[in-house]
């Protein structure tokens, strides 16, 4: 059973920059870890995923933004999953319950990354 309130785009990266400020923060400047890491981490404080396609896919694409190029490899796994859940559910079909702004912002968003 779906909650009732999908997740915005806009809380979502709230969400992943506090985890990627924490991991930065604990990890990187006192443990050392690298970037990658620190990605891993970010991505692990949600493992269990999202209810809805449509808020792991935004997931995903913040995940893509906070690597920065820096990891060609990760890049390429993570490019592969969200064209393939683009693929799979259709842009138009996931953010049809998702408010114009909010769409228009995500969608400028796969533009500037070159997934649509």
């Amino acid at each position: 059973m779906l909650h009732e309130e999908r997740v915005t785009y806009e809380t979502l990266k709230l969400w992943a920059l506090e985890s990627y400020y924490d991991g930065c923060r604990d990890l990187a400047a006192m443990k050392g870890w690298p970037h990658e890491q620190i990605l891993a981490y970010v991505s692990h404080t949600f493992e269990d995923g999202f209810e809805r396609p449509v808020e792991d896919l935004m997931w995903r694409v913040i995940l893509l933004v906070l690597s920065g190029g820096w990891h060609p490899d990760w890049e390429v796994s993570a490019r592969q999953v969200i064209t393939e859940q683009l693929a799979k559910h259709g842009l138009r079909a996931l953010l049809l319950e998702v408010p114009e702004d909010e769409a228009e912002l995500f969608q400028r968003d796969l533009q500037i990354l070159k997934l649509i």
